[in-house]
């Protein structure tokens, strides 16, 4: 059976395409449990994670010790709150085969307290293994860098972190510096120069959709802002982090500026709008079917779209913003202790420095622009009164806010895939001030360049 169409559709993120295309094979009854394994994965993109845990489980009735299914079970469930079931998988998988690295750290990330001793010690002899790929090698760092912070040996932390980092970025070296061209030389230096080709009249008519896009710096509290957005009484579909705006953009120019002799100082940033919208249609509402998209209310959590406010304020005239924030020097340190691989500019503190001092005058530069577009939410002050600020972000979404919105941690379908599923399934907690001060050692050498490290 050639799945190779369907696998396309899953990789472009075209996921509605995907859908159909896979359910077609499952109506006409075709003999292949890979269908199960598919739609699995399709369904956890799209947030059906019932769905996709059937599917999973359907793919294991008939290869059980499938390492690939039970790995990506275990995420589903994890993602959908179901905790004690994901422990569990990552339990079997590492009986099944302890040098399995990548259960180690997914039983990390359920329970940050349930590595043992001896998890560990499988862990420091792993690492001598000459034939670990550089990945591998990267989430064995991470891991030993999370022992030293339960020790207090912050020093010895950063330096797993850097060699955590290091291997991570390398061990997708291509992508993360084409990533890196493109934050660095393009998007950085033309947001403010976007031209928009309207030419031609695309045959999906967005303007009557009502977006929401949170953005801002990961570990800002957009997660949980997320959370009580979508615990009211209108119905918000999430999208999560689905990047859709920046993979569609890089479509379009990406045979522009990814060639040798590429001038960056030469571009002339234009995005065909028919083009984008219905690539947009495409990646957000294909599976929704025929369900009309009037006044329909989604969100999108692609913290990376502060740079792309013009384009979407174009495609989406009635966006709103959302933007969390910190402390900017907390965030430093607790991307640099999270792991977050598929973002090439958190592996390394000079990287990160340099993101979020771009992303702090893109941000500002479009507050100015458009000062009623974009609404702050400071996560210090958020969690002081969640109340009060919850009330505030509804009222800017032109929704209806009620007291039930605070209990989102009680929800059976909150599901979340990022870091911070642990953390939203308790009530607000009180911003920790003085959490990362034992960690701004890092800042000395930087504090002359950016003058917000001075704060």
């Amino acid at each position: 059976m050639n799945f190779l169409e369907g696998q396309n559709y899953i990789k472009k993120k075209e996921f509605g395409k995907a859908l159909n295309f896979f359910l077609k094979l499952e109506k006409e009854k075709i003999q292949d449990d890979k269908i199960f394994f598919y739609l699995g994965i399709i369904y956890f993109e799209i947030n059906e994670f019932e769905k996709s845990i059937l599917n999973y489980e359907r793919y294991l009735d008939n290869f059980p010790n499938s390492r690939n299914a039970l790995y990506n079970l275990a995420i589903v469930n994890y993602s959908a709150g179901n905790l004690k079931l994901a422990k569990n998988i990552f339990h079997k998988l590492i009986q099944l085969n302890k040098k399995d690295i990548g259960a180690y750290y997914g039983l990390y990330n359920v329970d940050p307290n349930s590595l043992t001793n001896e998890n560990y010690e499988n862990l420091l002899k792993l690492k001598k293994n000459d034939n670990l790929n550089l990945y591998d090698k990267g989430i064995i760092s991470f891991l030993l860098s999370i022992k030293d912070k339960k020790d207090k040996k912050f020093k010895n932390e950063i330096e797993q972190l850097d060699n955590s980092h290091i291997n991570i970025y390398n061990s997708n070296y291509q992508y993360n510096t084409s990533s890196q061209f493109y934050y660095n030389k393009i998007i950085n230096k033309h947001f403010d120069k976007v031209k928009i080709l309207k030419q031609n009249n695309s045959k999906f008519e967005l303007s009557q959709i009502n977006p929401i896009f949170i953005i801002g710096l990961p570990r800002s509290g957009s997660t949980l802002i997320e959370s009580i957005l979508t615990s009211g009484v209108k119905k918000i579909h999430s999208f999560g982090e689905c990047h859709i705006f920046n993979v569609s953009i890089i479509n379009q120019i990406g045979s522009k500026i990814y060639y040798k002799n590429f001038d960056p100082n030469k571009f002339n940033f234009s995005i065909d709008k028919k083009i984008l919208c219905e690539d947009i249609y495409d990646k957000y509402f294909t599976y929704f079917g025929d369900e009309s998209m009037q006044n329909k209310f989604v969100l999108d959590k692609s913290l990376e779209n502060f740079f792309n406010i013009e384009i979407i304020f174009n495609i989406f005239p009635k966006a709103k913003f959302l933007h969390t924030y910190r402390n900017p020097k907390d965030a430093v340190v607790s991307i640099y202790q999270s792991m977050l691989p598929e973002l090439s500019w958190t592996h390394n503190i000079k990287d990160i420095l340099k993101y979020i001092d771009d992303y702090l005058k893109v941000v500002n530069y479009f507050k100015n622009k458009y000062p009623n577009l974009i609404l702050d939410i400071n996560l210090e002050k958020f969690t002081e009164n969640t109340e009060k600020f919850s009330k505030v972000f509804y009222e800017f979404c032109d929704l209806s806010w009620n007291k039930e919105t605070l209990n989102y941690y009680k929800r059976k379908d909150l599901f979340t895939k990022t870091l911070s599923s642990n953390q939203i399934r308790t009530k607000v907690k009180t911003y920790e001030y003085n959490k990362y001060k034992p960690y701004y050692f890092i800042f000395e050498k930087y504090k002359k360049k950016y003058k917000w490290l001075n704060d």
